[in-house]
């Protein structure tokens, strides 16, 4: 066959299989000749050469990602595959061909998808940890103890999402691209503004501290969020003023807006909890994001309310005040602590 009708096919073959043969080294000098002879032989050949090489080089730039490697993999088996069966002579060429140009696809595809694919980044701390994040846009997050948030930024939006514990937003502002955050199926959304969201128990709460936000909350898939609701119907954000929070109930369509101090309830910030008239079994799952010795508290006494400021950490002292306090009666072993009502119970 003259190098003049030399189908174009073959050519993106003969440039996958020398892309393949580079990659993994020229062992001999006899090789590397033959490899120059091909590239001088057309000038379609060192075009063809370059273009496949440059698709490898930008799938094998992420090549690291977990999502990937198999993916690149199957398709540089392809290749190998091909140009075995090209070199046999026991094909016909076009089956080798189709083969590396399937498997090239593939490579150009795989550093599409993972450049377009939406990435999120997780954020997360330890029992005991507080951890203060800048993220890409600017705002900052301050992560309380033993929580956990997932990022994810792109053109049109910033979401993320509490998976557990408390951070507080502030928000930098962007009118085109809302902040949403999302917990237990309820949504947050502000432009500009701080506020706090935390999970507790059956709970969602948040504490806006400027600004505005919008609280919505997910239904069926085939319909849009819908704003939460309290009293005989009216908006919850008509009420979330600065200085107020929000209580949601997970299990049900159920919310109040009720008064809070917005000092006092970021004193986790600087290392203190602080409770006014809190029920006992919050105000203990906020004291176990601090200690790896779990309190837990059984019967009547989770109703208890309890105020005080306590240091985070201080489980002991936590323990100490609430028995001299309430007469509860505790249950210690190395990993928990029991809290129940004076008769043991209730």
């Amino acid at each position: 066959m003259s190098i003049p009708d030399q189908a174009p096919g073959l050519i993106a073959a003969e440039a996958a299989e020398w892309c393949d043969r580079v990659a993994d080294g020229l062992p001999t000098l006899e090789e590397q000749l033959a490899f120059e002879a091909w590239l001088d032989a057309d000038p379609r050949h060192r075009l063809a050469f370059e273009r496949m090489a440059a698709i490898i080089l930008d799938a094998r730039k992420v090549a690291d990602a977990p999502e990937l490697i198999d993916l690149r993999t199957d398709a540089l088996q392809a290749m190998r595959d091909a140009s075995r069966e090209k070199e046999s002579r026991k094909l016909p060429w076009r089956r080798p061909i189709l083969a590396a140009m399937a498997a090239c696809l593939l490579l150009l595809l795989s550093g599409l998808v993972y450049q377009l694919w939406p990435r999120s980044d997780v954020y997360a701390t330890g029992i005991g940890e507080r951890r203060v994040v800048m993220l890409a846009d600017g705002s900052r997050v301050s992560l309380d103890a033993n929580s956990r948030l997932e990022v994810e930024y792109d053109d049109d939006r910033r979401s993320l999402r509490l998976l557990s514990g408390r951070a507080k937003f502030d928000v930098a502002k962007d009118p085109r691209r809302p902040f949403t955050v999302t917990a237990a199926r309820r949504q947050v959304v502000a432009t500009g503004t701080a506020f706090s969201v935390e999970l507790v128990t059956g709970e969602v709460r948040v504490v806006l501290y400027e600004g505005h936000v919008a609280v919505l909350e997910d239904g069926p898939r085939d319909q849009p969020p819908q704003a939460v609701r309290i009293d005989r119907g009216r908006p919850a954000d008509e009420t979330l003023v600065p200085g107020k929070a929000l209580v949601l109930d997970i299990s049900r369509p159920h919310a109040v807006v009720e008064d809070t101090d917005p000092v006092r309830s970021l004193a986790w910030e600087g290392g203190q909890l602080v409770f006014t008239d809190e029920r006992l079994d919050l105000a203990v799952q906020r004291v176990n994001r601090y200690s790896s010795r779990q309190l837990v508290v059984r019967g009547l006494a989770a109703a208890i309310p309890v105020s005080g400021s306590f240091n985070a950490g201080d489980t002991e002292g936590f323990v100490d005040a609430i028995q001299a306090l309430y007469g509860l009666k505790s249950e210690q072993s190395s990993r928990q602590i029991l809290l129940t009502g004076p008769d043991g119970g209730g």
